[in-house]
């Protein structure tokens, strides 16, 4: 019961931060905040306390990471359509992988100055649990969205679809 009203709790606190601009496509957007927010307040076991000020830190670690991620996921789908492509120039495949190691760095850095902002309040045995979630969790959001895209049907599919292009607006956690 704690652990779901601490969930509860939770989501509230995270739906009151600011986030992509209103028009954009919200596929499923609360109920993976929803499942992100209850996967880290349960493995880390969060206090009250210590999640009201976790969440929001986290939230805006995503909001300055989104952006750089889904220009990550550009440059990958760039780079392999070069794979296939007998005449790529090699000069912008070798710019995408500096751009692409440029971006990577970046991440890294805002990850570890998010990890040493909650430092502050969470145990070092809880930072070093957020750690690896971090890195589990574009896995476990690609697995979570793959899963309810199969077990939604029509309703999930139109949801999916609805975006500009046609395509859904998936968010690189």
């Amino acid at each position: 019961m704690r652990a779901a009203l601490l969930v509860l709790a939770l989501a509230a606190v995270v739906a009151a931060q600011p986030g992509p601009p209103p028009d954009a496509p919200r596929w499923g957007r609360e109920q993976v905040e929803t499942v992100i927010i209850g996967k880290f307040a349960t493995e880390l076991n969060l206090t009250p306390e210590q999640a009201e000020r976790f969440f929001p830190r986290f939230r805006q670690f995503q909001n300055q990471t989104e952006d750089m991620q889904r220009q990550q996921g550009e440059r990958r789908r760039l780079l392999l359509g070069f794979s296939g492509d007998a005449n790529a120039d090699s000069q912008q495949v070798g710019d995408l992988l500096k751009e692409q190691s440029r971006n990577e760095q970046q991440m890294l850095e805002f990850k570890r100055l998010f990890l040493e902002d909650v430092s502050h309040f969470l145990t070092p045995q809880q930072v070093s649990r957020c750690s690896i979630l971090m890195d589990e969790l574009p896995r476990r959001l690609h697995e979570f969205i793959r899963e309810r895209r199969h077990e939604g049907g029509p309703e999930l599919e139109q949801r999916r679809d609805s975006g500009p292009s046609g395509h859904g607006r998936r968010r690189g956690y």
